[in-house]
């Protein structure tokens, strides 16, 4: 019985030998020694350059373990933006390339027609919110030079982004690491008007502008503020075009009541028949 159980155990260690000598180790083989074609920069592309021939190179390199989502075509990145600095050396991958231009800021790509982009200096912690200002709230900007005034012009105003003494753009929604320094806000980028972004020059060089919040994550309450904003700009800037508008409101108004006031008359024919046909019914 010792000796058959020896027997078997050496067949198995056998067979077990020759699995792994002419199976497993021709395809782990086979798996190291195969390459493919991938593309890697060839100089630094900085964050937002464009991808191009003259940065990259097409070069074969072993295709064991190699992530699933490397570019392996120059067709497949030329033209499309970096989202992320890339060294000289790297492997492109999908989640760092972009088909449209980037910026460090996504909402200056957005800015509409009529509109600017301004930034004001946040001159102390206070007048700046202390730090806790984020993109997309309302804020009311006043003016302090003797005493502080509020600024019609700038009662809402929406804010873009918030950024350090670098340039850096300040995110005050995300939560620090353990080791990580608060970045300290030094410019304030909103969105405003000509006449808006005339009056914010003027506090850069006169007095200190401090603001204040009045919404955040409420885009119906946003607008409304925005709206009512606009309308008292007009009333400052543009009286006239706002004592048009509210003629041509009045106008529609009227046209409006006179319409209810007198409904269409019903046709001749349908009221001729209605009438006629009483007397005729009768002669007959």
């Amino acid at each position: 019985m010792k000796l058959n159980n020896r027997f078997l155990f050496g067949m198995l260690s056998l067979l077990l030998a020759a699995i792994i000598a002419f199976v497993a180790l021709p395809t782990i083989a086979r798996q190291t020694n195969g390459t493919t074609e991938i593309v890697r920069i060839t100089q630094p592309v900085m964050k937002g350059e464009q991808i191009t021939a003259a940065n990259t190179e097409v070069v074969e390199v072993g295709s064991f373990n190699l992530p699933p989502n490397i570019a392996r075509s120059l067709d497949d990145v030329n033209g499309l933006y970096a989202t992320t600095d890339l060294a000289q050396g790297d492997y492109i991958l999908t989640t760092k390339i972009s088909l449209s231009p980037i910026s460090s800021d996504a909402a200056l790509n957005n800015i509409p027609s009529g509109m600017v982009a301004i930034s004001l200096t946040v001159k102390t912690l206070a007048s700046g919110l202390s730090d806790k200002l984020q993109s997309g709230d309302i804020i009311r900007i006043y003016h302090f030079l003797d005493t502080a005034e509020e600024v019609p012009e700038l009662r809402y105003v929406r804010v873009l982004s918030v950024t350090d003494a670098s340039g850096i753009n300040v995110d005050n929604t995300r939560e620090l690491a353990e080791d990580e320094e608060k970045q300290q806000s030094a410019t304030i980028t909103v969105l405003a008007s000509p006449e808006q972004a005339r009056v914010i020059t003027a506090l850069e060089n006169d007095g200190v502008a401090h603001v204040a919040l009045i919404s955040r994550g409420n885009d119906s309450l946003a607008e409304e503020l925005l709206a009512e904003q606009a309308q008292t700009l007009l009333e400052i800037y543009h009286p006239e075009l706002l004592a048009e508008t509210e003629a041509a409101d009045e106008g529609n108004r009227d046209t409006a009541g006179e319409a209810a006031e007198n409904p269409p008359e019903e046709s001749n024919a349908e009221t001729n028949g209605g009438t006629d046909a009483g007397p005729d019914a009768a002669q007959h």
